[in-house]
């Protein structure tokens, strides 16, 4: 299961880190918009494969054995079409309602039982996450229809 978690956020870092470039890269004397969420991501999708990969190699299982079953590959597919679903919900729904619409998705895949919980904790991520790009570092996140 750790191995999982980390090769998915992994993977949602990767996909950040690419739909971050179209907010223009820039250069290193004059970085864009899109400079340091694009750094960011390909750090952790690095971080998050290597420490995926080392946790697969820990992993002990019976000879015969597959390593990850079905419903394993399936929590991996749902995750991987969450991390599409919010870059395709961002220009409608906006950044706070995407990642709130998400996160409860990807908080019950990861097995958090109940939706008190994964509300809860999707509420306090997107706040969170919007406060620091928005409000600290002034990134202009997707406001979705309502503007």
């Amino acid at each position: 299961m750790t191995a999982f978690a980390f090769l998915t956020a992994g993977a949602g870092a990767l996909v950040a880190a690419v739909s971050a470039l179209t907010l223009g890269f820039g250069s290193l004397a004059e970085p864009g918009p899109g400079f340091f969420p694009s750094v960011v991501g390909v750090v952790l999708a690095a971080a998050g494969a290597r420490t995926g990969v080392s946790a697969l190699r820990r992993t002990a299982v019976a000879p015969g054995t597959p390593a990850l079953g079905a419903a394993g590959v399936r929590r991996i597919l749902f995750m991987l079409a969450s991390f599409v679903a919010w870059l395709l919900l961002l220009p409608f729904a906006g950044y706070v309602a995407a990642t709130f619409v998400v996160a409860i998705a990807m908080s019950r895949t990861v097995g958090l039982e109940g939706w008190i919980r994964p509300v809860l904790l999707s509420a306090a991520l997107a706040a969170a996450l919007y406060l620091l790009f928005d409000v600290v570092f002034y990134v202009d996140l997707p406001r979705g229809v309502w503007g």
